[in-house]
């Protein structure tokens, strides 16, 4: 047998042995399962990809029989209604709202903008946040205009519900000083619908009026739009005038 045939009998058994070789790695060598990786993906499971929450609208009016904030009235003791509307997104909100009020020198009006972050963490609810409130009717060369931030916090345990929130104007109400405010609360569900809500505040103007308020009343939830209140209210500076004297005020909300 010649070389030349020799060796072309050699390459002819190669030539089948890769070929078979190949044939063999095309469905089972990891090489290959490695460089066609869609035939891996199809065994991983597939993650669903959560849908981010719609943005929730809500409104609300509210009619009282006083405007009473921290404690003192802002409506000389008058009637009071209040309107809002708020938009909430995934723990993130921008509320704008409006009431009448009456300091007996042209400001009869005022509105409120506020935004924040209510995250939740380890049972535990936060808001922290911004609100600024506008007045109309202002006099000349009058600005009480004020802008506020605020951080709070609650824990809700059964029918008992704690919190707790700090307040800080850089000008407060026209007074060019800064201010921090100060409040703990609770409110206790009684029977379904039936809470008793009470709170006790302090409200810290630098080099100026500071003093302590409280308040304690129930609320009822006639159904889930309609609401009915009551609220005792009182601070520690009577000699300031009857606005920070104590008062009675009943509510009515309604709610969208």
């Amino acid at each position: 047998m010649t070389d030349s045939t020799r060796q072309s009998k050699l390459m002819s058994r190669f030539v089948v042995i890769a070929g078979t070789l190949a044939l063999f790695c095309s469905g089972f060598c990891p090489a290959d399962a490695q460089v066609h990786g869609s035939d891996t993906e199809t065994m991983l499971p597939e993650v669903p990809v959560a849908e981010p929450p719609p943005p929730v609208l809500s409104v609300n009016l509210t009619g009282a029989s006083d405007y009473i904030f921290r404690g003192v009235s802002q409506t000389d003791n008058h009637v009071a209604i209040f309107g809002s509307a708020k938009v909430a997104y995934d723990h993130f909100y921008l509320a704008a709202g409006g009431e009448n009020v009456d300091f007996h020198n042209g400001i009869n009006t005022e509105y409120d903008l506020s935004g924040g972050w209510t995250p939740s963490l380890t049972k535990f609810d936060f808001d922290l946040g911004f609100i600024r409130y506008g007045y109309i009717g202002a006099p000349a060369g009058v600005s009480i205009d004020t802008i506020e931030l605020h951080a709070a916090v609650a824990r809700t345990i059964g029918p008992l519900k704690l919190g707790a929130s700090f307040h800080h104007a850089f000008e407060y109400f026209g007074t060019k000083r800064p201010a921090n405010y100060f409040e703990g609360n609770a409110t206790y569900t009684i029977v379904h619908g039936l809470t008793l809500r009470g709170a006790i505040g302090r409200q810290e103007i630098d080099a100026g009026h500071s003093f302590t308020t409280w308040n304690l009343g129930p609320a009822y939830a006639l159904n889930k739009h309609v609401a009915v209140g009551f609220r005792y209210s009182d601070t520690d500076s009577h000699a300031d005038g009857r606005l920070y004297g104590p008062h009675y005020v009943g509510s009515v909300r309604v709610g969208f």
